[in-house]
């Protein structure tokens, strides 16, 4: 049997041990024939998926992924082979005649022994268990004719299921009896199987971890061997005017992060002292900037995302002073005017178009059970004994925000009384939040009060944007996802793509309204139609600022439409 499906169909519908409606049957996937490897960068994924899997780590249920991740054992990362496609097997083998309600396991086509033919219904339930098994369940067969037949209740639970014998009256039992599992899990001392129709989300979740901007891992190893990341975070400072942030001579700061990614057992010290000797050497120029004083901890993430920036516009930005140099007189009055001063009234420092955004969807397990994410037991893919995950790589159209750095740390520094450093400078304003900010995770209980400040008003701004863009660019406010930069005041907003087609909503909105939907950022309405009880209960609900999960990988933590407007709003400073 050959049936076409897109190759994110498969992905979101087809994984190995996914039962599947084809054709009028049910089957299951035994596996993707032969899938073509993908080359993601490991540290990017590696990230990555510890986050998507934090809540089975924490109640040691992630099948040992958290561990793999940790000692960096790779991640196969794999795509559909569209020439080999994807093979399924019939799945459960129990059929049901519809003249007599007899149950076998005879392949459809047999004759019935009540003589009709081709009359056979594949059984819809499936025994399964959170260790990831699954199986037809068991029926009890009369033990005189070894016969057995079934009454549908007209409904799918597996309790009102009527079983009896199509040849006496002395053998009749509701439901499935108990059927236990051959895994040896703690989760269930008894291991009893669960049985549901093969539908259901109990039967099989998969789970996935979106990649944005993955790096190409050669690039990215390169960058980070050469000190890249010191580079990009310098070309991240100074506001992003290059086209180019990788290009240019290497620097001291550049050699002292290449030689501790290369020897991380030198001290700061040492490393000082070797780029001191390359200087008075005249190998290398003095840098004209003094080095960064920060943490270690926090510069290393601020360089990694500063990388996530650099690989995010090096695949193709278009800025709106490149715009106002194309364009005609009257677009060229429009960017330099009302563009330009909608962005400085949105308290933004700029807003870029990234024209090819590519973005990563990886399957990287599935859960049987209650599919709450920590509460079964995660289940990942393995193929001869290595961890894999189904991919489904694209290409994508983006916005990317910058907020205003001297407006976020006016915000931070007058209406929330932090302890910072006066500045009216862009780049001793970023230099000074990243010097005094521990940015939380997104399921940290207890952050930082500045982190999560920071964090607030950041991801409260990216949420109104994508629900504002939405209907200007006439995309599904679903369709739109985010991505969070938050250590550069930045953050993506891109149209989630479907196969390889790309709507190019976003770009006519940038092209034509973008100033429209900057205004109605910062002037629309601000209130929440569920007030006054949405702004005592925290000020972000499901009317207000609230996206659904595939839009928002926070949990819709961190917001609060005060972080934006009101007396202390970073919008109404």
């Amino acid at each position: 049997m050959r049936v076409e499906r897109g190759a994110s169909q498969i992905l979101f519908g087809l994984l190995p041990g996914q039962t599947v409606d084809l054709e009028g049957r049910i089957w299951k996937v035994a596996k993707w024939s032969d899938p073509i490897v993908v080359t993601i960068d490991q540290e990017t994924v590696r990230s990555v998926l510890l986050q998507a899997a934090f809540p089975w780590t924490q109640n040691d249920k992630d099948d040992g992924l958290a561990q793999q991740l940790r000692t960096r054992t790779p991640i196969e990362i794999v795509k559909l082979n569209e020439d080999r496609g994807v093979l399924v097997e019939p799945f459960p083998k129990q059929w049901r005649c519809k003249t007599c309600n007899r149950v076998t396991q005879q392949a459809p086509g047999d004759r019935c022994k009540c003589s009709a033919i081709k009359n056979w219904a594949q059984m819809q339930f499936v025994a399964f268990h959170g260790c990831g098994a699954s199986k037809e369940p068991y029926i009890r067969r009369c033990p005189q004719h070894n016969a057995v037949a079934v009454r549908l209740p007209g409904t799918e639970s597996a309790r009102e299921l009527f079983f009896y014998c199509p040849e006496c009256p002395k053998f009749q039992q509701y439901g499935f009896p108990f059927q236990r599992c051959e895994c040896t899990s703690d989760d269930n001392k008894n291991a009893q199987m669960s049985i549901n129709v093969h539908r259901a989300g109990q039967v099989f979740s998969p789970q996935f971890a979106v990649v944005v901007n993955p790096p190409d891992p050669a690039d990215a190893a390169r960058a980070r061997a050469t000190g890249g990341g010191a580079k990009a975070l310098e070309w991240v400072l100074n506001g992003m005017q290059e086209s180019n942030p990788t290009a240019g001579r290497q620097t001291p700061a550049e050699l002292i992060a290449a030689l501790r990614q290369g020897f991380p057992g030198l001290s700061d010290e040492t490393l000082n002292d070797m780029v001191q000797r390359a200087v008075d050497s005249g190998e290398m120029a003095a840098s004209d900037t003094p080095p960064l004083d920060l943490p270690q901890a926090v510069l290393e993430l601020a360089q990694e995302e500063a990388l996530n920036l650099s690989s995010a516009v090096l695949t193709g930005r278009v800025r709106i002073r490149e715009m106002v140099d194309a364009a005609g007189p009257p677009l060229r009055s429009l960017y330099e005017g009302r563009y330009l001063d909608a962005v400085a009234e949105a308290r933004l420092a700029s807003v870029d178009l990234l024209t090819n955004f590519p973005v990563a969807t990886l399957a990287y397990g599935f859960t049987r059970g209650d599919s709450t994410p920590g509460e079964s037991r995660l289940v990942t893919f393995k193929e001869r004994g290595r961890t894999r995950a189904y991919a489904s790589l694209a290409r994508t159209e983006a916005l990317l925000f910058q907020l205003d750095p001297v407006a976020i740390h006016r915000y931070l520094f007058a209406a929330r009384c932090h302890l910072l450093t006066p500045s009216g400078d862009a780049r001793n304003a970023r230099i000074d939040i990243l010097r005094n900010v521990t940015m939380p995770t997104p399921v940290q209980e207890d952050p930082q009060q500045l982190g999560r400040e920071l964090l607030t008003v950041l991801h409260s701004y990216a949420h109104r944007t994508i629900r504002k863009l939405s209907t200007f660019a006439g995309i599904e406010r679903d369709s739109l996802a985010e991505y969070l930069l938050p250590h550069h005041l930045s953050f993506v907003v891109y149209a989630v793509a479907r196969g390889d087609f790309v709507l190019g909503g976003l770009q006519a909105c940038f092209e034509t309204n973008l100033h429209r939907v900057l205004e109605e950022i910062a002037e629309g309405e601000s209130r929440c139609p569920l007030d006054p009880g949405c702004r005592s209960g925290g000020g972000a609900c499901m009317a207000c600022l609230h996206l659904g999960e595939p839009s928002c990988r926070w949990f819709n933590r961190f917001l609060d439409r005060s972080a934006l407007f009101g007396r202390s709003g970073l919008l109404s400073l």
